[in-house]
């Protein structure tokens, strides 16, 4: 066995430098321990858990492992809000116990020197009943983030044993469109998956129907889906360009697939949208119905008819049966890559 030995001057640095994850919730920004953070991932749907203190607000299953969650508002005492199809879970992992942060984004990994935190403010004497979440403080350009004690989030206070039985159990998101929750559900069945057991991997589709026609639409290229009221027109654009939707303050641009598909235009207009992600860009796409989220192993998608794959070529992935009718497999980021697709025009 051979032991190496760090120079002294390494450790030192070593020591010195602190690693931290970087995240956002109501305009405030925290920091955790990024050493200590498993993963992240988009908030699923939770399961109550009875008899649990009321900031830990559910659990679910990640790959065979229970993560309760805990809502960081509850935590601090402020009033609950309604989560988000956007909100994200940081997993923290400290002696082989997990939990689960409800957070609105993450945004970075970031390297911040001991000397540089600073005590946080005191405004009471602790005590066994009190316990501070806030380890420290940091200047990071132009904002302040506040460190978080993983010690004190993963392990549950014994003296709030008694808070346990204060709120009734409920529905998890009961505000959420039903949209909404297909979504979340599908998230956490996704991440009760292995990926890779005995029956394979299992490719993810949302299930979405065009003029009477059924599509399917990688999950991970989706985004959330919403229903709007209005959409602002764009001019000399060509008609599969629909207008621009505002989405919490965000522009995407609307994109109605029926013309590449070779579907009829719509006699009616749909407020039902797929917002998806491609590379940097969002985008929203015009659907009729959101039906499902389907779980398909590889071996089940069949390959397109011939007057399809010359047609569409890469554009898509294949078909599969589904409630009777025929589901086509789309690639998303290939349909829309079309060459015709791209506006880029002076006016």
């Amino acid at each position: 066995m051979h032991l190496f030995i760090m120079p002294e001057h390494e450790q030192v640095y070593m020591t010195s430098i602190r690693p931290l994850l970087v995240f956002d919730l109501d305009n405030a920004h925290f920091g955790v321990d990024a050493t200590l953070v498993r993963e992240s991932v988009w908030l699923p749907e939770l399961t109550p858990i009875e008899e649990a203190p009321p900031y830990i607000v559910g659990m679910f299953s990640l790959r065979n492992q229970l993560v309760p969650v805990t809502d960081l508002n509850l935590r601090f005492g402020h009033p609950a809000r309604s989560y988000s199809i956007n909100d994200q879970v940081v997993v923290l992992e400290q002696d082989g116990l997990l939990m689960g942060l409800i957070v609105g984004e993450v945004r970075e990994v970031i390297e911040v020197s001991q000397a540089s935190v600073q005590p946080p403010p005191k405004f009471h004497v602790e005590t066994n009943d009190n316990v501070s979440l806030i380890e420290g403080e940091v200047r990071v350009g132009d904002d302040i983030i506040s460190l978080l004690d993983t010690n004190q989030l993963v392990r549950l206070p014994q003296s709030l044993a008694a808070a346990a039985m204060e709120h009734p159990t409920q529905h998890f998101c009961p505000e959420a469109t039903p949209e909404q929750h297909t979504l979340f559900r599908a998230r956490a069945k996704a991440l009760m998956e292995t990926f890779a057991d005995e029956e394979g991997v299992r490719l993810a589709l949302v299930v979405v129907e065009l003029e009477g026609e059924y599509f399917g639409i990688e999950l991970e290229t989706v985004q959330e889906f919403c229903e709007i009221n209005y959409r602002s027109p764009i001019p000399c654009c060509p008609p599969h360009i629909l207008g621009a939707i505002s989405l919490r303050g965000s522009l995407f641009t609307l994109l109605d697939l029926r013309t590449a598909l070779n579907l009829p235009h719509a006699t009616t207009s749909s407020n039902k949208v797929v917002v998806a992600r491609l590379g940097e860009q969002m985008v929203g796409v015009s659907v009729d119905e959101v039906h499902d989220v389907v779980y398909l192993r590889q071996e089940e998608l069949q390959a397109a008819p011939e007057v399809l794959r010359d047609q569409r070529g890469t554009e898509i992935k294949g078909t599969v049966h589904y409630a009777e009718k025929i589901l086509v497999v789309l690639d998303l980021p290939a349909l829309l890559a079309r060459e015709e697709w791209i506006v880029n025009e002076s006016v």
